[in-house]
Order: C-alpha cells, then structure tokens, then sequence
C-alpha cells in the first residue's frame, strides 16, 4: 500500500514515517523546504508540495490509498497564520485527495479542540477537522495532549532548562493538568487506524495513562535527570502582556496570549477509545522517559 503523508519531516512525521517503512509500507513525504533527516532507509520517495498549493499536492498524493495530515503550527507567522495554514491547508488537502483518488484520510488534530473553543488555535483545529469530516473520504482525526520523545518540542525545552540552571521559570502557579503521551504510543495509535475499522468515521483522543499536573512533571523530569532545582513562579499577570508584545515584535512569538489562556485550560481527555481500538498500554511519563533521557 502507497502511503502519503504532510509535515513529514517533523516531530511526529518521522516517527510515523519510519514506522509505516519498518513495516513495509511504500511511503511519499511531502517537503517545502524542509531538510528530511532522522528518516530511515526503505521504500520512499519526496515530493515537493506545500498546503497552499491543491496540484502539487494532488501530484504527490498520486497513487496514494491513505494520506496522513500532520502539518500544524503552533504560533503563527508573517507567511503562516492559523487560518491559511490550519484551516485553508486542510481544504487543501482534502480537495487534492478527492483530485488524486485517495480513499483515506488520517488528520492529527489536537486535544481541546472543539466547535466552542475559546483559543484561536482550538478553532482551527476544529473548522479543519470539519474540512475532513465533510470530506467524503474514510477518515479519522485523531487528538493528542502534549507529544514528548527524542527531539520533542515540549520535554526537550525543559529538559534544557533543567540542565542549564537550578532555577526553573513557571508561568502561573503551575497547577494545570497535563496528560503527556509518548510518541510511540502516538505512532501505534496512527499506523493502527490503516487496519483498525472500527476506528474509522471517529475522532479519538490520544494521552499518556497520567493527568498530571506541569510542576509534577518538572519533578518526574528531574528524578530522571537526577537533579535539584527551585521553581521561580512567573504570574500570569506579568505574562499575558509579554506575551502581547513578544507577538507585536517576533514571529513567531516564544509565548503567545493564545498559548496562555491553553496552558490555564490544562490538557487531558478521555483514552479509554485509544486503549480498546488499538491495544494499547500507555506508557506512564517516567517509564518513557528513563528509554531515552540521560
């Protein structure tokens, strides 16, 4: 089976990418600038498309069964804002699917995401959630909490921190609820949709086995690490108008208004849909990260 797949190159896309190859699927990543590095040998093949362009990726998607979407930003851009990307990007895609006969579509959405979402982001991710829903192709959109793994953008930063200083920055009290997944479970849960029926026409939230608090992760991540540390508690009242002028004066901006009234709202769901479809044990955030953190 042909197999294509959007933001290939990143976080999650590698990961999926090697897994789909060890597994024998023929695989064509879709590139716009982007190095592919970190991707392992086996049938693939590149195809320079970007989301804003419906017959570059109707070329790349030619010959493709199932197409995964995982091209998302975080903070917008001069050149990549929420709606282009997000929302007219997965139109996009759909419409270049339907040009090029795909039969499936697997869209990485996010958890929170919902049709009355107060943050721009969650939006978005709904309206392009509706792009697939309404598609008339097989799908199913899947909705993770924070994705952590060997070159994450989340444990990593901290990680970072942690090492470089023995004062770790919190914004607000630090009491949000978080449910990290490990991108292994993420991976599993995406190649399985391919064979798993009873998944498809669903949207399913992906989260590690713990809700857990972000100064309770702080403290799995230096247990880990064996290391000592003091929080520095940063309010939110001193945070949301540095984030405002940080989007002013930077794009993207390190810390956006947005990103803010996220983190307040905290970031778990339900898993149980994950565990039965797909047969999965979640890996609890310090089991996943004593596999690869040193």
């Amino acid at each position: 089976m042909k197999i294509a797949v959007t933001g290939g190159t990143g976080f999650v896309g590698r990961n999926l990418v090697n897994r789909l190859l060890s597994e024998g699927y023929s695989v064509t990543v879709t590139t716009h600038k982007s190095p592919a590095t970190g991707l392992i040998e086996g049938n693939i093949s590149y195809a320079e498309a970007s989301v804003g362009d419906v017959d570059n990726l109707r070329r790349a998607f030619d010959g493709a069964l199932v197409v995964y979407h995982l091209v998302g930003i975080i903070a917008e851009t001069k050149r990549k804002t929420f709606q282009m990307t997000v929302v007219e990007g997965t139109k996009n895609v759909v419409e270049a699917c339907r040009k090029s006969g795909v039969k499936k579509i697997i869209y990485l959405s996010a958890m929170g995401t919902s049709a009355d979402a107060s943050t721009v982001y969650h939006q978005t991710k709904y309206l392009a959630e509706q792009a697939v829903v309404s598609s008339g192709l097989e799908y199913v959109i899947f909705r993770p909490s924070v994705i952590y793994g060997p070159g994450d953008g989340f444990v990593s930063l901290l990680t970072k921190m942690i090492k470089a200083s023995p004062i770790t920055p919190v914004i607000g009290d630090g009491r949000y609820m978080l449910q990290p997944v490990y991108i292994d479970d993420v991976v599993s849960a995406m190649v399985g949709a391919l064979t798993v029926r009873s998944a498809s026409g669903r949207t399913i939230e992906l989260g590690g086995p713990e809700k857990l608090e972000y100064l309770e992760i702080l403290n799995i991540i230096r247990r880990v690490l064996n290391k000592r540390q003091v929080n520095l508690h940063i309010p939110l009242w001193v945070m949301k108008p540095a984030a405002f002028i940080m989007e002013k004066i930077v794009k993207p901006a390190p810390v956006t208004r947005d990103q803010l009234a996220m983190m307040q709202m905290g970031n778990t769901g339900d898993i149980a849909p994950m565990i039965e479809l797909f047969s999965l044990s979640p890996v609890k955030l310090e089991d996943g990260l004593r596999k690869y953190l040193r």
